[in-house]
This record gives C-alpha cells, sequence and structure tokens, in this order.
C-alpha cells in the first residue's frame, strides 16, 4: 500500500467506518409494539433533540433511559433500553483493525465520533470479542468522543477542537465519515474528506491511493 506523501495524519468516524451499522433495526426494534405517535417518533429518533443532548454529553445514561421511557411511554428496563439501543452496533471486520494498525506506523491516526456512554461501552466490549483487543486507546493516538467533548458533528467547533489537539495543518489530513453533512463540516475547517458511503468504500479509498 503507498500511502500519498501530502496526508499526514487520519480521522476516522467510528459507526459506519470501522464498526458496521445498521440504524434501521433499531429503530425497528424501538418501534417495535408500538402505534400512532410513539411510531412516529421512532422512526424519527436519530434527529430527536434527547439523542442529540446525549451525544453531547448535557444527560447522562439514567437521564436518557427515563426520557426514552417518558418520550415513548413504556416502562422498559434499563437492559431493555441498552438492548435495543445498542442493537445498530454491527461487526468490527479484522481488516479494518489491520488497515489501522499498518497506518499507525507511519501516521497518526484518530478517532472522532458522535457517540454516547451506552453505545461506547458496548462497541468496546465488540471490539475485545471480534479482535482480541481491548479498548480503541490501542489503535488510535486519540480518541475524540462527542459525549465527552461537549459538542458534536457537524458543528464546526468539535473538528477546531480535534485539531488543535493534533497541530498539524487541516489540508495535511483525511477525515472519513459516513454522514455526507458531516463530511461538509470537516471541509468547512480545511480538512480532505472521504465518504463512507458503501461496505468497501474504506478499503477501496487506500488501495486505489497512488
Amino acid at each position: 500500500m503507498k500511502l500519498d506523501k501530502n496526508i499526514d495524519f487520519f480521522v476516522f468516524d467510528l459507526g459506519g467506518v470501522i464498526i458496521d451499522l445498521d440504524i434501521p433495526f433499531t429503530i425497528s426494534q424501538l418501534g417495535e409494539n408500538l402505534s400512532g405517535y410513539g411510531k412516529v417518533l421512532s422512526e424519527n429518533f436519530m434527529k430527536n433533540p434527547i439523542h442529540h443532548a446525549y451525544e453531547k454529553g448535557e444527560i447522562d445514561d439514567a437521564t436518557f433511559r427515563s426520557e426514552i421511557r417518558n418520550a415513548f411511554k413504556k416502562d422498559w428496563s434499563d437492559l431493555e433500553i441498552d438492548n435495543i439501543w445498542n442493537a445498530m452496533l454491527g461487526k468490527i471486520p479484522m481488516q479494518k483493525i489491520e488497515l489501522l494498525q499498518y497506518l499507525r506506523k507511519s501516521h497518526p491516526v484518530y478517532m472522532l465520533s458522535n457517540t454516547n456512554g451506552i453505545h461506547f461501552k458496548r462497541v468496546e466490549e465488540i471490539l475485545l470479542e471480534d479482535t482480541g483487543i481491548a479498548s480503541f486507546k490501542e489503535l488510535f493516538d486519540h480518541v475524540f468522543l462527542s459525549h465527552e467533548m461537549g459538542c458534536r458533528k457537524p458543528d464546526t467547533i468539535i473538528y477546531e477542537k480535534v485539531l488543535d489537539h493534533i497541530g498539524m495543518p487541516a489540508d495535511r489530513g483525511v477525515f472519513f465519515d459516513d454522514t455526507a453533512p458531516n463530511l461538509l463540516g470537516a471541509e468547512k475547517v480545511g480538512l480532505r474528506t472521504c465518504h463512507i458511503n458503501h461496505p468497501n468504500a474504506l478499503m477501496d479509498y487506500f488501495s486505489d491511493v497512488q
């Protein structure tokens, strides 16, 4: 693999880039046995202010679960909520782990994820189950998580905080994300971007680099 000599660092989203993601499955799980307003609410939940507040760390795990119960008028247990919420999380392909390990031999690599406490705990469990690696801190030079930073993509401030930490010019880095608005946010601060819009897009990017 030959890397672009004009690139000094890489920034990767987590869901849909490193770990397989199936958001419709969680939405269907959430909407199961719901009807009327509850079903409509489930179908639009990823844009819900509760979700955004949770991703920005404005509410904790317990408050998020309580808000879910209130919103859907359901007396779900913590475990039931967590299982529904984590249903979108799939496998972590080993080839992507090997890619990160290869890149890190010559370039710093970073994670930047819109995430939350319940998801990230489960994702690290999946990482251990699928790869034997206990923490993403073993794979990245730094892990930037929205719920720890108090902001989320695509707001410009989150990219600015990342770049301040990295300490290199934005145009020397590439940001990989599966969500188009997040790429636009990154481009506003000068990062190069790559849209991960199909399962092989990440591996294809590096196989195509000359």
